[in-house]
């Protein structure tokens, strides 16, 4: 006795190949806006971390300088006569409102005082103040406290773009 069994063609069906190619589909999708916000956050990071190198750039710069110039002491506050670059600045005070920027060349500027190149859309902004000594976020007047807290904060300009925005903010105290 010969048994017929009907053989079937091996193969997908047309629904199992479309469910797949679905299946596919969503997950080429997923990786896809997955991989463009992993591209997003390391440009950020990128960025942020350029940002805290230039703000740390400036503290070098200033870091063996005292609060006030050594031959006028807390007669004058910002920069003194004939202090108009960074290679004058002798003191954290002349610091105070100094921009450095790729806009015109000034900066942003390293440790040695000088511009540095390819940092395109970069700005540094310095602010000097002090402070309360006995409670560092209170502004006092100019020579009223024995501490000085200076401020560099960074700013980065991206291609077609006006505005600024902040990516950094470096702060630290120095004794008068």
């Amino acid at each position: 006795m010969h048994s017929t069994r009907v053989r079937r063609a091996r193969g997908f069906t047309l629904i199992e190949a479309a469910l797949a190619t679905m299946v596919l589909g969503t997950g080429m999708v997923a990786m896809i806006v997955a991989q463009r916000a992993f591209i997003a956050q390391n440009e950020w990071s990128t960025l942020s971390s350029a940002a805290q190198r230039l703000g740390n750039e400036v503290r070098e710069l200033t870091m063996r300088m005292p609060a006030n110039d050594p031959v006028t002491g807390d007669d004058a506050w910002g920069s003194e006569t004939g202090e108009e670059s960074v290679a004058d600045f002798d003191d954290l005070d002349d610091f105070d409102g100094a921009v450095f920027s790729w806009l015109d060349g000034s900066g942003p500027i390293s440790a040695l005082g000088a511009p540095i190149d390819d940092m395109d859309g970069w700005t540094q902004r310095v602010s000097v103040e002090f402070v309360n000594d006995f409670d560092l976020t209170e502004v006092v007047a100019a020579g009223a406290s024995g501490m000085v807290r200076v401020t560099v904060v960074v700013e980065f300009t991206a291609p077609g773009e006006e505005d600024a925005r902040e990516m950094a903010r470096v702060a630290w105290l120095a004794p008068r």
